[in-house]
């Protein structure tokens, strides 16, 4: 039992030993050129490594099947991205990356958007 995790993520962690986890999984590697779409290094098999490959829930999934199952939420990424940066953002709700032109990055235009209109309309 993972002391760390809630019943609930216990339950849906079984969903990542399903075959048809591991043919998306191994599918969105493919697609994605074993990339890490964050940092741009070249991912390897195995899970000891900082570039080993993770394939991520763009949005939590909670359980929900359809979102674990859409390959349009998932995108390959390295362990180290992986555990460091994205489980931050995660925590935190939103990323601490700026760009180049100054601004906060972001992962939707609508949280740019968001952040744009804060001081003009929220009361």
């Amino acid at each position: 039992m993972d002391k760390w995790r809630t019943p609930e993520a216990q339950a849906y962690r079984k969903l990542y030993q399903t075959k048809h986890w591991r043919h998306l999984r191994e599918q969105v590697l493919l697609r994605d050129l074993f990339t890490c779409q964050r940092c741009g290094c070249h991912l390897k098999r195995g899970k000891t490594q900082p570039q080993s490959a993770v394939v991520h829930h763009i949005k939590p999934h909670k359980g929900d099947l359809d979102l674990f199952h859409d390959a349009g939420n998932l995108q390959s990424v390295c362990w180290s991205c992986h555990s460091g940066v994205i489980q931050s953002e995660e925590a935190r709700g939103f990323s601490t990356e700026i760009g180049e032109d100054g601004w906060p990055l972001f992962k939707t235009i609508n949280q740019r958007l968001q952040s744009l209109t804060y001081g003009f309309f929220h009361h």
